[in-house]
């Protein structure tokens, strides 16, 4: 049963790569039916060929955004991945945000705390404790973020 959508609550999941994507494949039709859901893609691991084929084997409906944030380095692809959702925060304005894990895609909490949007991060709390891997750096920034 579709929850009534003027009191839903409204979550703005993001997204970037395939395993994100399988590991939300059964949260993502659950957060369809019971909030006011908008699904972002950013684009961080994303090819338009591979992803039809992808999102069609997983029956996960297409995003509602997807952005294009290739950089030449990786520091350019998280200011365009925050740029971008800080875009689609401002005219979405969700009661939360919905990240998983440790990708650069999940670096958008900084945009949606810096507009006080509450975030929840699954997978919170994982370790690896070697900081010379980004994604342990992205774990610790994500985790200090989220709510």
């Amino acid at each position: 049963m579709k929850t009534n959508t003027k009191s839903a609550l409204k979550v703005m999941t993001i997204v970037g790569t395939r395993p994100e994507l399988i590991k939300l494949s059964r949260i993502i039709p659950l957060l369809d039916e019971h909030t006011q859901h908008t699904l972002v893609h950013t684009g961080q691991n994303f090819s338009p060929e591979l992803n039809e084929v992808f999102f069609n084997e997983m029956r996960i409906r297409k995003p509602d955004h997807i952005f294009s944030v290739a950089g030449s380095t990786p520091m350019n692809s998280i200011a365009k991945i925050l740029e971008s959702t800080d875009q689609v925060l401002e005219s979405v304005m969700p009661d939360a945000v919905l990240v998983l894990g440790d990708t650069n895609s999940a670096l958008s909490v900084i945009a949606a705390k810096r507009r006080k949007i509450p975030i929840f991060h699954l997978e919170a709390g994982n370790r690896s404790f070697d900081q010379r891997t980004p994604e342990e750096v992205n774990r610790k920034i994500v985790d200090h973020t989220s709510d």
